[in-house]
């Protein structure tokens, strides 16, 4: 569960990844191990990590790519949908409503990126019916975290 400083400290580190601990300790006024210790919580709970990210627009060799996937039976989604977070390209997948069961975001080389990622990549998961790719042709308020 997060509480007031919680949320204090994830919106600090939202505006500025690098802000240390003594610099969040002093704009909430409060002790340098409070702060440490609220984000050694927050991160073991899964709730928060902090990572550099990169604009996607300002990346030559690659594109950002969200692809909607329809999955044959409702109850292989969450398997389906593990499966493909898995793979190094993935940058999030999301078990939706609507039109898709899946939406997936993935980072991929502008040459043959694409068609290698369905052709090979998806076409090895079983249990998906069709996927339908959407090129982001510019991106706002979009940073990508890589292990690149």
């Amino acid at each position: 569960m997060m509480d007031k400083t919680d949320r204090k400290i994830i919106s600090i580190l939202s505006c500025d990844g690098r802000a240390n601990n003594n610099h969040i300790a002093r704009e909430l006024n409060m002790s340098e191990g409070t702060v440490r210790n609220h984000i050694k919580k927050l991160s073991e709970d899964g709730i928060l990590r902090v990572a550099g990210g990169v604009n996607p627009d300002k990346i030559p060799d690659k594109h950002f790519f969200i692809l909607g996937v329809k999955v044959a039976a409702s109850k292989d989604l969450t398997n389906v949908a593990e499966i493909i977070a898995e793979f190094d390209e993935v940058l999030s997948v999301c078990i939706t409503t609507g039109r898709y069961d899946l939406m997936v975001e993935a980072w991929l080389p502008v040459k043959n990126g694409l068609i290698d990622f369905i052709s090979r990549r998806l076409a090895s998961v079983d249990g998906i019916v069709s996927s339908e790719s959407f090129l982001a042709m510019k991106s706002l308020k979009k940073w990508i975290v890589t292990g690149e």
